[in-house]
């Protein structure tokens, strides 16, 4: 898997239309070959500045099944027009640590087992 993690910079009047158009331009990444989600957070101390971390299966479905589709171009033309500056996108692979994987599978399962709960 990779990460793609960008830092983005919203013109500050353009703040509530950014994040209404980001939540409408979600339908067109999330449709594209080895896409596998994707975060949206908001900087507290920076109510301009926006991290947006995407997982993709590969580097190659990202870097050439996107970058070079229709629907990026789509994409960068709903959002591009709120970014001051250009933004700072950086890739990085998981660093697999004894363990953790089977914290993420116990939290899943109590998850699981609650919401089950809930349904009764």
């Amino acid at each position: 898997m990779i990460l793609e993690a960008a830092t983005l910079y919203i013109k500050p009047a353009a703040i509530n239309d950014f994040e209404s158009v980001f939540r409408s331009a979600y339908g067109i990444i999330s449709k594209m070959p080895g896409y596998l989600g994707h975060e949206l957070y908001k900087c507290i101390e920076n109510k301009d500045e926006y991290i947006l971390l995407i997982r993709w299966n590969t580097i190659k479905e990202h870097s050439i099944g996107l970058h070079q589709s229709p629907e990026y171009k789509e994409w960068n033309s709903l959002l591009q027009p709120f970014y001051d500056p250009k933004p700072t996108v950086k890739h990085y692979i998981d660093i697999r640590v004894e363990g953790r994987e089977f914290e993420r599978e116990k939290q899943m399962v109590q998850a699981d087992l609650s919401n089950e709960e809930e349904e009764l």
